[in-house]
C-alpha cells in the first residue's frame, strides 16, 4: 500500500508498507486525512464536483466512519475542515467524527480547525453530535493556556459566524440548527476566548499577532456586538505598528476600514456613553492614521481601491485632511487620464466622497478668519468641484441610462444628508 505524503500538495510518496490485511488505524487515519486535504485543495471553490471525485469521497467518509472511534483529534478536524471545503454534506461523517472528538487529547489546533469547518460550512451544524458540545467547554478551558493568537483569533471568529448561522443570517433553510446546549457552550468559550485574548494583547510582543489575527479578532468582536473596549483598542493600535512593516499593508488597512461601523455614541448609561466614546475615539484615531499612510500609495492604487476608501470615509464620516483630499483628487483624475473603466459602484463612492469634502471645504472658507486660511480652503473647494463635475460627466459619457440614475440617486442622497447651509453658501458644483 502507497502512502501520501503529510504535505497535501503534491502526491508524493514518504514510504510504502507490505501489509495484506490489517494495519494500524494511524496508518488508516494518515491516509484518510491527506487524500481529503489533497481533494480539498485540488477542487476548493469548484461548484460541481466530478463524478469521480464525489465517489472518492465517499469512500474516504465511509473509511472515516468506520475508523471514528480510533482517530486522533487532529485527523478529525483535517477530515472535517477538508469536507468543508469540498462543500458536500456528508452528515454520517459528521456526527461520527463529532461523537468520538476525544477532547482529553485534543491539541488547539485541532479545536480551532473543527469550528473553522463548521462555520465554514453552516448547514453541518445540525449534525454535529451533542457529546461534541458537552465535551467543548471543559476541552478548551483544559488547554486554553496553550493556544496561540492565531489559533484564539480564529476560534473566536469561527464561533460568532457558527452563533450567525444559528441566527439565519448565513443559514436561511434551517431553523434551529443549534440546540441550547449548544449555544449555551459556544458563548461561555467566546467569552474566554475574548477573555485570553486581551491578556495576550497586554502581555505578548507586538509581533506576535499578524495582521490577520487582530482583523478577525476585531471582525469577531463587531459581529457579536459584545462591548469590549479594551480589545478593539488594543488591536487598533496594534494594527496601527504592524500594518507599515507588511507585504500587503494596503488590502490590511482597506480591509480593517472595511470592518468599522459607524459612530455610535448612544448609550444607556453614562458609563456605557464612556464606553463608545472611547471606543470611537480610538476608531477616528485609526481612520486618521489610515488616510496618512494609503497617501502615500494612492499613485499605484486602482478605481476599486480607492472606492474602498471613498466608501469607507463617507460611511464613517470622518474628517480627511486638505492634504488628503488633493491627493485623492490627483489620484482619480489620473484614472480618467487613462480612460480606463470605472464601474457604477466604484465612481459613485468617488462622487459622494468628494460631494461631501466641498460642502466641508466651503463651511471652512466662510468660516475663515484670515486671508491665508481662507484661500487654502478655496482651494480644496475647487479641487473638490473639480473632480466632482468630471467624475459626473464620465457618468453621462459612459453609463446607461438605468447606471446613471443610480449614481445619481446617491449624489442626491449624500447631498440631502449634509449639513444645512446657508443663504451665502454655494450650490453644488454637479
Amino acid at each position: 500500500m502507497r502512502i501520501p505524503s503529510a504535505s497535501p500538495s503534491g502526491a508524493v510518496v514518504n514510504f510504502e508498507t507490505h501489509c495484506t490485511e490489517y494495519f494500524h488505524p494511524s496508518v488508516l487515519g494518515y491516509i484518510l486525512r491527506n487524500r481529503a486535504a489533497y481533494i480539498a485543495k485540488q477542487t476548493h471553490g469548484t461548484r460541481a464536483l466530478a463524478l469521480g471525485v464525489r465517489e472518492e469521497l465517499w469512500k474516504i467518509s465511509a473509511a472515516a466512519i468506520s475508523a471514528s472511534c480510533n482517530l486522533k483529534p487532529q485527523t478529525s478536524a483535517t477530515l472535517l475542515l477538508s469536507f468543508a471545503k469540498t462543500g458536500q454534506p456528508f452528515p454520517e461523517l459528521v456526527k461520527a467524527l463529532t461523537a468520538h472528538f476525544d477532547f482529553d487529547n485534543a491539541t488547539p489546533k485541532a479545536i480551532a480547525l473543527t469550528l473553522n469547518a463548521f462555520a465554514r460550512q453552516p448547514k453541518v451544524l445540525q449534525d454535529v453530535d451533542n457529546r461534541f458540545w458537552e465535551g467543548l467547554y471543559d476541552g478548551i478551558n483544559r488547554v486554553v493556556a496553550e493556544f496561540s493568537p492565531c489559533d484564539t483569533c480564529a476560534s473566536a471568529f469561527s464561533i460568532t459566524r457558527i452563533l450567525a448561522a444559528n441566527k439565519g443570517r448565513y443559514l436561511r433553510h434551517s431553523d434551529a440548527p443549534l440546540g441550547d446546549l449548544a449555544r449555551k457552550t459556544l458563548g461561555k468559550v467566546y467569552t474566554t476566548m475574548l477573555t485570553y485574548t486581551e491578556h495576550m494583547l497586554t502581555t505578548l510582543d507586538v509581533h506576535a499577532f499578524t495582521t490577520r489575527d487582530l482583523t478577525s479578532i476585531l471582525q469577531a468582536v463587531y459581529e457579536s456586538k459584545m462591548e469590549v473596549p479594551k480589545i478593539v483598542i488594543r488591536v487598533l493600535e496594534r494594527l496601527k505598528k504592524l500594518i507599515p512593516t507588511s507585504a500587503c499593508g494596503i488590502d490590511d488597512t482597506l480591509h480593517t476600514l472595511g470592518l468599522l461601523p459607524p459612530p455610535d455614541l448612544v448609550g444607556d448609561t453614562i458609563e456605557m456613553k464612556r464606553i463608545k466614546r472611547d471606543i470611537a475615539r480610538a476608531e477616528k484615531g485609526f481612520v486618521e492614521w489610515s488616510f496618512d499612510f494609503l497617501m502615500e500609495h494612492l499613485e499605484c492604487l486602482k478605481d476599486r481601491e480607492l472606492a474602498r476608501i471613498a466608501a469607507a470615509c463617507n460611511r464613517l464620516r470622518s474628517w480627511s485632511s486638505d492634504a488628503f483630499a488633493i491627493s485623492f483628487a490627483e489620484a482619480w483624475e489620473r484614472l480618467l487620464r487613462k480612460n480606463v473603466e470605472i464601474p457604477p459602484s466604484s465612481l459613485s463612492q468617488g462622487a459622494c466622497y468628494f460631494l461631501r469634502r466641498y460642502e466641508a471645504s466651503v463651511s471652512k472658507e466662510l468660516a475663515a478668519e484670515g486671508d491665508a486660511e481662507q484661500q487654502n480652503a478655496s482651494h480644496v473647494s475647487d479641487v473638490c468641484a473639480r473632480i466632482g463635475e468630471k467624475l459626473h460627466q464620465y457618468a453621462l459619457d459612459n453609463y446607461s441610462k438605468h447606471d446613471l440614475l443610480r449614481v445619481e440617486e446617491l449624489i442626491d442622497v449624500a447631498e440631502q444628508c449634509r449639513a444645512k447651509r446657508s443663504a451665502k453658501q454655494y450650490q453644488r458644483p454637479y
